[in-house]
Parts: C-alpha cells; structure tokens; sequence
C-alpha cells in the first residue's frame, strides 16, 4: 500500500482503531469512543483558510477526504462529509457499506446517526456512466439513535471496474441541533461475473404471444414497471432473510442466464431471465419468500397468474405461472404463506414457478437474499476512508 493507507473505523460493539502495526480491535465506552470520533473529523477550510460554512452549516470532513471548489463552492468528490449547525464536531454516523459489489447481487447500506434524519438517499455510479437510485427507510429510532437502511440492485449488464456509491442524508424536520446533512463518497469495485446461456424453441402460438404487437400487453408491462419502480414509506418490514418459495427442488433456469429464443420462422430474440425458474408437478403450493402485502394479484398476457409482494419500501418478490391463485390483493401475508399452485400459464414451456426479486425495479439474484438479512442491523458498521 505503498504511499496510500486506509483506516476502517469500526463502530457498534467493537471498534477498529488503526495503529502503525496494523488495525487492533478493542471494546470502547461510549465516551471513550465518541472522543475518538471526534479525532477523525476535520473542519473544510475555504479558499482563504478559514473554517467553511454553507448556509450557515460548519462543514466537516473525514482525514484524506478528497474536494475542491468551484465559483467559491465546496465540491466533494471523496470521503465523509457532515454539514453541521450545531456547536463543535458534530456526531459521527456510523454506516455499514460494501467495498466490492457484483453484478445481480444486491447493495446493502445502513447508516445510524445521533441526529435523527429525515430521509437518505442512495445512487451507485457504476462504469460506463450507468447509475443505480434507491431510497433509505427508516428501520428503528428512538431519542438517542437512529437507524435507516436502503437495498438496491446490481444490473446484470454492469461492467466491471471502479465506481463510487454515494450516500445522502438529511435531518428530520424540528430536529435538535437545527440542521444536519451528511454525505458520504464512497469508492466501489465492480467485480465481474459470468452467466449462462441457454436457447429456447418456441411453437408457433407461444411465438405469437411474445412477438404479436398487443396493446393489452404493453400496459401490462407498464402497468408491472410502475409498481416494480414504487417506493411507499409506509411499507411493510420485513427485515430477516427470505426463503426459497419451493423449498430446495430442481431448477430449470437460473438467474441471469442470456437466453436465445429460436422461432419456427427461423428467427431469433435475446433476452435476459431476471429470476430463478424452478421444475415441479402442477398444483404444487407456491409459498410466500418473506412478509409482506400482496401488492398483485391477477392473470397477465406473458407471464400467467401472478403475485407480486412488497417487502420493504421498493422491494418486491414476483411469481409467475401460477395455476391458481389463493390470496387478494392488499393482503398482508406471512413468509411462508401460500399463495397459490404451480402452473404453467401464460408463455410457459411446462409447469414451473418462475421467481424474482426487485430492488428499485432492478432484478436481484434472489439466492443472495436467501439465509442472509435483507437489513441487517445488528453488525458493526464499517465506513473505509482514505488517509
């Protein structure tokens, strides 16, 4: 690491203190510990030296924060930044965010602060100028700490290489002290990831059915995109791992794969399966992945009886295929419930239940979110800044 180090600051039951000998973990009290965070925040001078204030807010920075100014105006481009209308160093959130992320898996962000927040926002700038948006929701508070979290997808089309994940917060409305706003510039790598290919024969009436132009089918689409792209602060919790809706059976396509419809014209399509598609009998019960509101419940031109569910704010499992349906929309449901029986309707080869996870309308591989936390709020919270 020569000429470049990197100190890990870890807080909530252990925290990483850096030395020269490496990094050494040890219990901390709470004011041991907040006397240590105060070493790690450094106040942004502006161009004269002085200490900045925009908008009336002291602005603060973590060390080896990376900025500069343009027209007299702070732009960050790296590292920890609190605008702060309070006295002193203001308190350090403490935030749970990945070094590394992959293309299909999902992005897990916490962030827990003294100062209670309004909202969070979260974007990952990925290479090839695409960006990925989500929103935080509030996961618990109480007068002395307050924890959000946000999840957001990896499209499986993303490039490897270097991006950055930015995190945004503001205080909540009447707050004490008057105003606080965090913004943190995080650097990611992108890692690559191969997926399966697979090609597909389709008769001539399930040829009809995907390519025919039908206007009823269009406003499926988008009627589905405007849900899978919905946010709703209100939404359900369901903050543990989810389950596989068949249990451990035979799958039959896996997340990801690229596939090639063959038509009998000789023609061809590409496209890429956003879910898992698991092969049993006919009118085997289908079960729920996790808790949640059944948000659809009704047959669809492509993809047969359907059932979306809403698990937090902008996550949703879907099922597809289905013989039968056995719950209405606007039910709120238990994980494990059932919710109807394989089938094979709509633009099915055979019985099958075809089933996806979206986070903020982007396709997750649900195996990364079975026997792991959607939100997990019980770790230590790692933030990496450069030095």
């Amino acid at each position: 690491m020569s000429g470049r180090r990197w100190r890990t600051v870890l807080a909530a039951a252990v925290v990483g203190v850096v030395a020269a000998a490496g990094v050494m973990a040890q219990p901390l009290s709470a004011a041991a510990r907040s006397n240590l965070e105060a070493t790690f925040l450094l106040p942004v001078l502006d161009p004269a030296g002085r200490p900045l204030l925009e908008n009336g807010l002291a602005v603060w920075c973590s060390p080896g924060s990376r900025y500069h100014f343009a027209a007299q105006r702070l732009v960050p481009e790296l590292g920890l930044f609190l605008y702060y209308g309070g006295t002193g160093p203001p308190p350090w959130p403490r935030f749970g965010v990945p070094r590394t992320v992959t293309p299909g898996a999902p992005v897990r962000v916490s962030v827990a602060s003294a100062v209670p927040l309004g909202g969070l926002s979260v974007s990952v700038e990925l290479p090839a100028e695409e960006r990925v948006e989500g929103r935080g929701f509030a996961v618990a508070a109480d007068s002395s700490d307050d924890s959000w979290a946000a999840l957001l997808g990896v499209p499986t089309t993303a490039a490897p290489g270097a991006a950055r994940l930015l995190v945004t917060g503001r205080a909540a409305g009447g707050a004490e002290p008057a105003a606080f706003r965090l913004l943190l510039m995080q650097p990611l790598t992108v890692a690559a990831r191969a997926f399966a290919e697979e090609e597909i024969p389709l008769r001539a009436e399930l040829a009809t059915l995907r390519r025919a132009p039908d206007p009823r089918r269009q406003e499926q689409s988008r009627e589905l995109w405007r849900l899978l792209t919905s946010w709703r602060p209100d939404a359900h919790r369901h903050l543990g791992p989810l389950r596989l809706p068949l249990g451990e059976v035979r799958r039959t396509a896996g997340f990801g794969d690229r596939r090639t419809y063959r038509y009998e014209d000789g023609k061809e399509d590409v496209s890429i399966h956003n879910g898992i598609d698991f092969g049993v009998p006919e009118g085997t019960a289908v079960m729920a992945s996790g808790s949640g509101t059944v948000m659809m419940a009704r047959a669809r031109i492509v993809t047969g009886l359907s059932v979306v569910i809403e698990h937090l704010p902008g996550v949703y499992s879907l099922y597809y295929h289905l013989a039968r349906i056995l719950v209405r929309e606007g039910q709120r449901v238990a994980a494990g419930a059932v919710l109807g029986t394989v089938g094979s309707t709509g633009l099915s080869t055979g019985p099958h239940l075809h089933w996806e996870v979206r986070a903020g309308g982007v396709a997750i591989d649900p195996d990364t979110l079975v026997d792991v936390p959607l939100v997990d709020t019980a770790g230590d919270r790692v933030i990496i800044v450069r030095e």
